[in-house]
């Protein structure tokens, strides 16, 4: 099981350390998502508009590029897990955050396991959205611990589910804000997996972030509090994510720093 925060948190022993786009139709290559076919952004109804309480987000009921919430949250993990450690931003704030993007959703990394002033810095070109995980557990399967598994009649799905969500029932508040200014409702972006997804990891990542990975696609489940921030401006501008748990535990304020390159710039 790996889980982030907006930093690494411990759990799940004795099986793993805790701590992951398209136009329109997913291609999974190496645990990658590539695009294909273009499709308006925003497929909210008018209704939903409305009723959106951050209009920087999209609204958690929306489909972005024709898919759901649970789905980027998911794609987040497939992006996060396909990178190797010696490339991977999780392990190094000074790593570049575009590695192994492509589409037209920008996949934020959290702040590097192990970073004492909790802040990085992200280049994105204009026009893409923003992923970002607040706090996600992703459950996979098989692990080394033969215990590991299913109850007699109860489904590999149910399984995995079960545990991602024990690994985030903790969390009590989740500040956010943008440029500033304070998002709202933060608990309200909660996502989990609908059905069994399956991602394939790179095998360097098995020693420090999950003992599970095996190198090929392998099954999953994902519970998260997941956002999607509609495309900035060009310039400069600032993310800052605090979690807190239901035991007091405070994780953040983190700062991500994010600079908006204007068309001409690509």
């Amino acid at each position: 099981m790996a889980k982030f925060d907006v930093t690494l948190r411990s759990g799940r022993a004795p099986i793993a350390a805790l701590l992951v786009g398209v136009l329109a139709l997913l291609l999974l290559a190496g645990g990658r998502v590539r695009a294909a076919q273009a499709v308006h952004p925003d497929s909210d109804s008018e209704e939903i508009r409305e009723h959106n309480p951050n209009p920087a987000l999209f609204p958690i009921s929306s489909h972005p590029f024709g898919f759901g919430m649970d789905t980027w949250a998911e794609n987040w993990w497939r992006w996060e897990l396909s990178i190797p450690a010696a490339q991977n931003p999780l392990f190094n704030a000074d790593f570049d955050c575009s590695t192994g993007q492509s589409g037209p959703v920008f996949f934020v990394p959290p702040v590097a396991v192990g970073s004492k002033n909790l802040l990085r810095s992200c280049t994105v070109e204009q026009g893409k959205t923003l992923a970002v995980s607040l706090s996600t557990v992703l459950n996979d399967f098989p692990c080394p611990d033969p215990t590991f598994h299913p109850a007699p009649g109860q489904s590999l799905f149910d399984f995995l589910l079960a545990g991602a969500m024990a690994g985030n029932a903790d969390v009590a508040e989740i500040d956010v804000t943008l440029d500033g200014v304070p998002l709202n409702d933060m608990l309200d972006y909660h996502v989990q997996s609908k059905d069994l997804m399956f991602f394939k990891g790179d095998l360097s990542l098995q020693p420090n972030l999950d003992s599970c990975i095996t190198g090929g696609f392998q099954p999953a489940a994902v519970d998260a509090f997941f956002i999607l921030f509609k495309p900035l401006r060009p310039g400069h501008h600032t993310i800052v994510r605090r979690v807190v748990t239901t035991a007091g535990r405070v994780t953040g304020p983190t700062t991500t720093e994010i600079e908006v390159l204007p068309e001409h710039n690509h």
